[in-house]
């Protein structure tokens, strides 16, 4: 295994420096980090450090500071060019508490999962230490909580509209999204003394004083109801929200929110960052392994060490969910080749015993991918319909699997991401039974959320999808194949609109006989509509919303499938019985109820509280 220097890491007291550095080494950037550090693709700190490296910068890395003392930030002095501020995978709020609003009891992000090495709304605090010590000196903020607060948000932890997090958080830029392409002109723009003054950088926001941008921003631009009006007027902010969720493109406006203290100036991204992005991911590289520093082992890399990120975007539209304004709905996927490639050094890794756990992203079967006219303002792709210019096909995902078996070293390759099975072409079923016969170890993972047309159509998920159809099919061909698998259903209650709705989750469960421990209350986080309409208690169309903030009564759904006599018998299905002897081994496997993830299990910055939820592919930087 060619192993790759670990960066400097200052760990609460400790330290840890390569070869070639020692204490008074002055280093070009210092990122610092609400997670551990962990050398692999998956966790945002390890790709900020390697790709800040790959610019040419010596860069040191401070995780988890003690942020009630000055002693972890001053580890590595002042960097000559900024501080880096990656809050960590997960918005820390999220990762802090669950969706009752409950401190956590293990972090699967910190060294043997202890809590509370992380501080709540963790980006404020982590700039605002930086600031009082280095009053001067460059900050960049990035990652899921930075991308997702870069306008007003409502904040559930709070009941309240908080503003835009670079009037809390003051720095310099804001980098939201995915970093690979931006970083290097970030650090273009430091190299040149910080000019020009006012950087207008693609996939970046800043805060600028109060109407200065008159002067010198394009007409082109989108001015969103300011922070007051949107505290003022429920339908500003739900017009704003609806803006947000497909602003996110090539090509779309540049976004303005005012406020007293300094007005957002969000550029958007360029498309040919976005072909950049994928070839960049393949250049970096990691040791997927936890950093030398930690005596004990990081929880959260195990599920991951050898997973492959296969491409970006989701072109989903689900309400509850905010990957549209970090990721945005544009799929780039990586080559074949490039994914092949880095399958092919896995064999030299002393921990690697030949299995791949997953290959994936946001949504598996959305790999390869594309828009036949390049994208477009609407940018729904999948509501209320498939639109008929997104190629929704399983073939470049079944070549990838099959081309990836053939790798040496590798015995076997397994999809740990869940797949749209409402976006399956009834015509592809075939393709679709390679995929899970071969790839699929015990349990596929699909996420029909709900089975109420209403509610689904609030979710903008799948409104017009057989699920009963979809299983009793599946269950049919495993009969035929002889083959034992069963599904496993990630359910939501709590919704808005839902009401008496989740009275059909149980019906459903208890009729096809349903694995029914993956169900979460729906956790408004910042960014999506579905929070929006949380808050306003209006839908996307403006129309009145009955919401459950109450939380006995958002319990009440979910206590009812779990509670509720023969809920996990009732008429069996087809495939029942082959199911029958996995139920125990499905209950001790499945992820508690509030670790349910989105449509992959480890990796969708649907960003919702789930304390088992695995960093991969999507929340990051």
């Amino acid at each position: 295994m060619p192993w790759f220097p670990y960066p400097a890491l200052a760990f609460r007291g400790r330290r840890y420096q390569p070869a070639g550095e020692n204490q008074q080494t002055r280093y070009d950037v210092i990122v610092v980090s609400g997670d551990a550090y962990v050398d692999h693709p998956s966790f945002p700190t390890a790709v900020v450090t390697r790709l800040l490296q790959r610019c040419g910068l010596k860069v040191a890395v401070i995780a988890q500071p003690d942020w009630t003392k000055d002693e972890d930030f001053l580890a590595w002095g002042k960097p000559s060019l900024f501080f880096a501020i990656v809050p960590g995978a997960m918005d820390s709020m999220v990762a802090n508490y669950t969706a009752s609003r409950m401190p956590r009891g293990r972090d699967r992000l910190s060294p043997d999962g202890e809590p509370g090495l992380r501080p709540k709304r963790a980006l404020q605090i982590y700039v605002q230490k930086v600031r009082q010590l280095f009053r001067d000196c460059g900050l960049v903020i990035g990652g899921i909580e930075a991308s997702l607060r870069r306008f007003a948000h409502y904040d559930f932890w709070e009941d309240r509209l908080r503003d835009p997090v670079l009037v809390d958080a003051p720095a310099d830029i804001l980098v939201y999204g995915m970093a690979e392409p931006v970083i290097e002109k970030v650090v273009d723009w430091y190299k040149a003394g910080r000019q020009p003054a006012v950087p207008q950088i693609s996939q970046t926001a800043i805060r600028v004083k109060s109407g200065s941008w008159n002067e010198w921003l394009p007409s082109e631009h989108i001015l969103l109801p300011s922070v007051e009006e949107c505290r003022q007027n429920p339908r500003a902010f739900m017009e704003m929200s609806k803006i947000l969720d497909t602003s996110v493109r090539p090509g779309a406006r540049i976004l303005v929110q005012q406020h007293p203290k300094g007005d957002t100036i969000c550029f958007p991204p360029v498309a040919e960052d976005y072909r950049r992005e994928t070839r960049i991911m393949s250049d970096l590289q990691f040791n997927r392994r936890s950093h030398p520093l930690y005596e004990k082992p990081i929880p959260g890399l195990e599920p991951v060490q050898f997973s492959v990120q296969s491409h970006r975007g989701c072109v989903g539209a689900c309400s509850f969910c905010a990957l549209a304004i970090h990721q945005g709905r544009t799929i780039r996927s990586r080559t074949q080749a490039d994914i092949l490639a880095e399958l092919a050094e896995f064999a030299k890794h002393p921990d690697f015993k030949g299995i791949v756990p997953d290959i994936g992203g946001p949504a598996v079967n959305m790999y390869g991918w594309e828009c036949r006219v390049g994208g477009c303002e609407r940018n729904q792709c999948t509501h209320p319909v498939v639109c008929r210019n997104v190629a929704t096909t399983l073939k470049p995902l079944a070549d990838l699997l099959k081309a990836a078996s053939q790798v040496p070293g590798i015995r076997r390759v397994f999809l740990g991401s869940g797949l749209r099975y409402d976006l399956i072409r009834p015509e592809e079923w075939a393709i679709f039974e390679y995929i899970v016969f071969n790839h699929v170890s015990g349990q596929l993972k699909v996420a029909p959320e709900h089975f109420d047309k209403k509610v689904l159509h609030l979710m903008r998920k799948g409104e017009n999808a057989d699920f009963a159809g979809f299983a009793r099919r599946f269950y049919d061909s495993c009969a035929r194949a002889g083959e034992r698998l069963f599904l496993v259903p990630y359910l939501m209650t709590a919704f808005p609109g839902s009401e008496n709705a989740d009275k059909v989750l149980a019906d459903v469960i208890r009729e096809l006989h349903l694995a029914h421990e993956q169900i979460q209350e729906f956790t408004p986080t910042p960014g999506s509509i579905g929070s929006a309409m949380f808050h306003t208690g209006l839908d996307f169309d403006g129309k009145p919303v009955k919401v459950v903030k109450n939380q006995s009564e958002r319990l009440e759904g979910r206590s009812r499938i779990q509670s509720r006599p023969g809920s996990g018998g009732g008429p069996k299905s087809p495939g029942a019985s082959a199911r029958k002897g996995h139920d125990r081994d499905d209950r001790r496997d499945a992820k508690k109820p509030h670790e349910k993830t989105h449509d992959k299990p480890h990796d969708k910055p649907r960003e919702k509280p789930h304390e088992k939820r695995r960093p991969a592919h999507k929340a990051k930087r």
